[in-house]
């Protein structure tokens, strides 16, 4: 017996993501694991964390283990650049802190206040 569309109930092929007739979807197309595509998507969660995320869980999803690995390693590589870019930024904000204090007791004292 052929598959049918769960939708408008016509034969499709097994092999089919969408139904040519009305369009549904009718199973996940196996997303890509090229070096390249691979190494992009490390570079990404890396760059531009929040995105990380939702590549590594879309990996994160899929059945076969290669897939699996570079979901983990996306959302590993987006926590490791969260976590820099927030300590980086305490460091600055205290840094620039410490600054104005430093202007603002050296104006204060200069003028006699």
């Amino acid at each position: 017996m052929e598959p049918m569309c769960p939708v408008c109930h016509v034969a499709v092929r097994p092999a089919d993501f969408f139904c040519y007739n009305c369009g549904k979807n009718l199973h996940e197309k196996p997303l890509v694991t090229t070096k390249f595509t691979e190494y992009l998507y490390y570079a990404g969660s890396f760059l531009l964390p929040p995105l990380g995320l939702w590549w590594g869980f879309r990996y994160l999803k899929q059945a076969d283990a290669r897939s699996r690995m570079i979901g983990w390693i996306c959302v590993i590589l987006t926590i490791v650049s969260s976590v820099v870019v927030t300590v980086w930024s305490v460091h600055l904000f205290q840094g620039i802190t410490a600054q104005v204090n430093e202007q603002l007791q050296g104006v204060g004292g200069a003028g006699g206040f």
